[in-house]
């Protein structure tokens, strides 16, 4: 259960926040991240009063001001580092600057040809250019993700005479791609940064999993006969991983 829309006034500095309740939680604390703050309380805990939430908030003022202040610089040095100009950014294994400039648009504009070309609107500055460079980056990978999951999904469903339900993006945390029981494939959206022949590998494999679901002798065969080098692929992708979580 949450309580959204409260806010803690230091000097001229408001810092909004939400209070969550959790039954597992045994004692209030703060969470502040890039994102937000974030009070958690155990269950019953009354907004008001001394053992209140919101006068365990005022208590602990000074300590959230510092660390929101640090989590922005922090959050502004990395966005300063990935989306600002002259930063380069990967997409099918190959890591292309950006080139980013400021125009008459009103959002933010991205074209991929030997480098990324940015246009973003003029009035927007700061961590708020950063942040919309980072959105709208997110975004165009996201879509790319998609359009080559299916491209490269119904390559191997005419391969090996099966039929997905769908292709979808995925954000686990375990593993790159999965074929769900309800016959639909997912694979991992960050997958269309690695090496093009690494994500084929990682669609190929959930779509032989329509013939056999596990990992058995015949489901390898059925994935060699639609990815003879599958074996290659999958190191490229193990040595992109490694790489690429190092990052």
């Amino acid at each position: 259960m949450e309580s959204p829309g409260h806010s803690l006034q230091i000097g001229d500095t408001e810092i909004p926040y939400a209070v969550r309740y959790s039954s597992r939680a045994a004692r209030k604390r703060i969470i502040v991240t890039p994102g937000g703050v974030e009070v958690v309380a155990p269950v019953g805990t009354p907004l008001e009063g001394g053992s209140g939430v919101f006068a365990f908030v005022d208590r602990k003022r000074r300590w959230l001001f510092d660390a929101r202040r640090e989590i922005d610089e922090q959050h502004q040095k990395l966005l300063t580092q990935r989306y600002a100009s002259g930063a380069k950014l990967q997409y099918r294994g190959r890591w292309l600057m950006l080139d980013v400039q400021a125009g008459d648009v009103d959002a933010v504009e991205l074209v991929c040809r030997s480098k990324f070309l940015v246009t973003v609107p003029a009035a927007l500055d700061g961590v708020r250019r950063l942040e919309a460079i980072r959105v709208a980056f997110d975004g165009w990978l996201r879509d790319r993700a998609l359009r080559d999951a299916r491209r490269l999904g119904h390559r191997h469903e005419e391969r090996l005479g099966v039929e997905a339900k769908g292709y979808r993006l995925s954000e686990a945390k375990s593993r790159w791609g999965s074929l769900g029981l309800d016959g639909v494939v997912r694979v991992h959206w960050r997958l269309v940064q690695a090496p093009a022949a690494a994500m084929e590998y990682v669609v190929a494999h959930e779509v032989a999993h329509l013939c056999h679901r596990n990992h058995s002798p015949e489901f390898w065969q059925t994935l060699a006969r639609c990815l003879p080098d599958w074996a290659e692929r999958k190191l490229m992708l193990e040595r992109w991983e490694t790489d690429h979580r190092a990052v």
